[in-house]
């Protein structure tokens, strides 16, 4: 009888771990390609609403630049209009603002001021109406101006509504506000000023 000696050793239980380790290396695997699979799938849906978004946004601002387009044209003048005015207005400006400047009480503020062809019209603050009448006459005296002529004089109480009508506060200073229009001399403008 030849006996039965069995050299190599049983695979049985090595085949039970292998197919363990090969089903979850399935399992993870098919996980991570179905979180690949959901991911691609959520970026499409948020490429697309982005998109729609964009869409929108777009819509948006070509109805302001049309909004913009069709304010514009009303709130400016045509470079027609603008080339008429520079034609009309053809002198220089800035020595009549040195003049108005240098002529300018030392507490007094220059608020606006607005050129016309033969005119400059200016609004000023002064602190005390004898300030008014100084600077007035000096610009009378000018030789830049033919004539200044006071349009309008506001008294400007700062703080009157905080306090009642019998208290005086001394802390505040009134300043009267003024519009004047001054007719500018164009034959000394152009003749280049003061030399």
């Amino acid at each position: 009888m030849i006996p039965d000696i069995n050299l190599i050793p049983r695979l049985e239980r090595n085949q039970q771990g292998s197919r363990l380790l090969y089903s979850l290396l399935a399992i993870i695997t098919l996980l991570v390609l179905s979180l690949f699979v959901w991911q691609y799938f959520s970026a499409n849906a948020e490429i697309a609403d982005l998109q729609s978004k964009e869409a929108n946004l777009m819509a948006q601002r070509d109805q302001l630049a049309a909004d913009l387009t069709n304010l514009q044209p009303s709130s400016q003048g045509s470079l027609e209009q603008s080339l008429q005015f520079i034609e009309r207005v053809s002198y220089p400006i800035s020595p009549l603002m040195d003049e108005i400047q240098a002529l300018q009480p030392s507490n007094s503020y220059l608020r606006n001021y607005n050129f016309s062809p033969e005119s400059v019209s200016i609004s000023i603050d002064f602190e005390t109406l004898s300030d008014v009448s100084t600077y007035v006459s000096r610009l009378s005296n000018s030789s830049y101006f033919i004539d200044g002529q006071v349009l309008s004089i506001t008294n400007s109480g700062l703080g009157e509504e905080l306090g009642t009508e019998n208290e005086t506060n001394f802390d505040v200073i009134p300043r009267q506000s003024v519009e004047i229009t001054l007719l500018i001399d164009e034959t000394y403008l152009s003749t280049g000023g003061v030399q």
